[in-house]
């Protein structure tokens, strides 16, 4: 009998069980992103007031928008005893204010636009403390991978053992009441970074503010301007009828 086949056989098995014992399983675990941050106050005050600038942004593009329709409404009402030249300046105003409408509601809600920024500086940094947090717990209970039960990825079972939200959401609140404690404690010193930050802020709304306001201010005078032109030449318009008749 040949022993050589068998012995290959032999060894060829081994190596398999022993590869197979030798792989290390994936521990995974996962988290309800949206669960976590639902229970955090500082990010109920950051969404609130991310809301509250989108309502503010929403309703000065209605306002505008309600400014235009009276524009176009009043100039079909008074087509008929107009010159093709006011009516063309008439036009033109109109297509001046859509225009700027277009511009502030890309600058407000575009790609790029004010709310992506907004939420950057609101938002954002709620969330990377959440993900240091599970990333710390992630290392410490030795999971290989974390994923997110609210993002795209579909979770159809797990054990509630793998789902580690409420202890990222635990040791967040920890910290916050200990930072809270420590705020506290030190109420009564004067941090002059803080202060210098907080100036800094202030002084930063403060500017953009008035930057919105001179400008609201400038537009609303180029809009009387362009009203006035148009009264007086419709008043001229008006009288040179009366002459002829």
């Amino acid at each position: 009998m040949n022993r050589f086949p068998f012995l290959y056989l032999l060894i060829s098995c081994f190596l398999t069980v022993n590869f197979s014992f030798s792989q290390k399983a994936e521990r995974i675990g996962y988290i309800n992103m949206e669960y976590i941050l639902s229970q955090m106050e500082d990010y109920k005050t950051a969404n609130a007031q991310l809301e509250e600038k989108i309502g503010k942004w929403k309703k000065e593009i209605e306002v505008v928008k309600g400014e235009i329709k009276v524009l176009k409404d009043s100039l079909e009402i008074e087509r008929p005893l107009l010159t093709y030249d006011i009516i063309k300046d008439r036009e033109s105003e109109i297509e001046f204010e859509e225009k700027q409408l277009n511009d502030y509601q890309i600058k407000r809600f575009g790609v790029n636009g004010d709310w992506v920024t907004q939420e950057l500086l609101l938002i954002r940094p709620i969330q990377d403390q959440v993900l240091n947090v599970v990333e710390a717990i992630s290392k410490q209970k030795k999971f290989d991978k974390i994923f997110d039960q609210s993002a795209d990825a579909i979770l159809f079972y797990s054990e509630k053992k793998y789902d580690i939200s409420d202890l990222v959401l635990k040791s967040i609140l920890r910290t916050e009441k200990l930072e809270k404690l420590n705020l506290e404690f030190d109420d009564e010193k004067v941090n002059p970074e803080y202060e210098a930050k907080k100036k800094l802020i202030e002084e930063t709304k403060a500017k953009k503010a008035e930057e919105v306001k001179a400008k609201r201010e400038l537009l609303l005078k180029q809009r009387d301007e362009k009203r006035k032109a148009y009264q007086k030449r419709r008043d001229s318009l008006l009288e040179l009828r009366k002459k002829k008749k």
